[in-house]
């Protein structure tokens, strides 16, 4: 028959092309319309190599890269759980390039029907959209499904309205607790605005006593449960306060009071050169000064020696930037001082608080337009 194949395909056996080609189609046909798409795919640009990695596969070896190229431990860590718990027990045996945008949908439908809030699953939408953004960047799948996806709404995924204490009732706290070992941290942070673990990190060299100024420059965060020292999260984070009189006076005492607990403790002493320590010198973990805040609020509260709403440690902050807006402060300097990353995202958060600015505006367009003229 001049060397021309003419084996005819047996009955049920699906038709397979040469070897190192893609197996499987009913018809020959069905492997020629591939071939077309595949062409059409080589000539977009958008053709991947067939891979069978699953989501799960995938999923460990980009955060095992993000920890390679040094992201943050806790942020890592923070992905890492979110997939653990919410996408690879559903998702995780689906490869990768087979995921469909409809797959995230129904997941994130089941999740909020399982009592998931909206703003943790749309925080899991933006890690699922971040792996799958590197995957498509790096020609491991054809386009990044997440983006077709629809996660909840964000103005549906808003968290609760923030609290925050008035100066007087912060004022009769202060006051309360002045001489008990909690009062020196409560009020740096009542007056700096510094997070949690930005206070747990701070050193006594990045206290300068003489000028009653703080450099932020580290962060405690945990990992796992268990603290580490990192770098602050971004530039802006990266920032120098200046502290009232009052406050800078507190920390020279507070240092006083340290290097007394280090006599008494002797060679036990674990030298971290941290600010607020254990009485052994060692760090301080973030959630135990917030749990030791909210025991101290109670204690108060229980005393009758002064009455303030339950708010978290991490109110302190909101507390310091609404009393910043409250009394003029321009918002780009408050913005600074909190180590935001935009002045943007400041007037978005504190809007609320600034009922005043609304009010200004509006009778001053008002004095414009009712302005007496002279009548022709």
């Amino acid at each position: 028959m001049g060397g021309l194949d003419v084996r005819r395909r047996r009955p049920g056996r699906r038709w397979a092309p040469e070897a190192g080609r893609r197996r499987g189609f009913a018809t020959k046909k069905e492997a020629q319309d591939e071939l077309t798409r595949l062409r059409g795919d080589l000539q977009r640009g958008t053709y991947v190599v067939r891979r069978r990695t699953t989501v799960g596969e995938y999923v460990c070896g980009w955060l095992a890269a993000l920890a390679a190229a040094g992201r943050r431990p806790s942020t890592v860590d923070g992905y890492r759980q979110t997939l653990e718990f919410n996408l690879i027990p559903v998702l995780g045996a689906i490869e990768v390039q087979a995921l469909k945008p409809t797959d995230l949908d129904t997941l994130y439908g089941r999740l909020l029907a399982r009592g998931l809030s909206r703003s943790t699953v749309r925080k899991l939408h933006a890690v699922v959209g971040k792996a799958l953004e590197d995957a498509a960047r790096k020609g491991l799948v054809a386009r990044n499904v997440a983006r077709l996806a629809t996660p909840p709404g964000a103005s549906a995924a808003r968290p609760a309205e923030m609290k925050f204490w008035t100066p007087s009732e912060l004022q009769s706290f202060l006051t309360v607790i002045e001489g008990h070992h909690h009062y020196p941290p409560i009020r740096l942070v009542a007056m700096t605005g510094l997070r949690r673990g930005e206070l747990c990190g701070l050193r006594w060299s990045d206290v300068d006593q003489d000028a009653a100024r703080i450099s932020v420059r580290q962060a405690i965060v945990t990992v796992r449960g268990t603290p580490v020292m990192s770098p602050v999260k971004t530039a802006r984070s990266r920032r120098v306060l200046d502290v009232d009189a009052e406050t800078a006076g507190v920390l020279r005492t507070w240092r006083r009071t340290q290097l007394e607990q280090r006599m008494l403790v002797g060679s036990a002493w674990c030298d971290t050169g941290l600010v607020f320590t254990m009485p052994t010198g060692e760090a301080w973990h973030p959630d135990t000064v917030a749990l030791a805040f909210d025991r101290l609020i109670e204690r108060v509260n229980r005393s009758g020696a002064a009455s303030v709403p339950r708010i978290r440690f991490h109110d302190l902050r909101h507390t310091h930037a609404s009393h910043l807006l409250a009394a003029g402060v321009n918002v780009k300097v408050v913005s600074e001082r909190l180590g935001h990353a935009s002045v943007a995202f400041t007037l978005d958060t504190y809007a609320h608080v600034m009922p005043g600015d609304q009010a200004h505006a509006a009778a001053a367009v008002a004095a414009l337009v009712n302005a007496p003229v002279e009548r022709l």
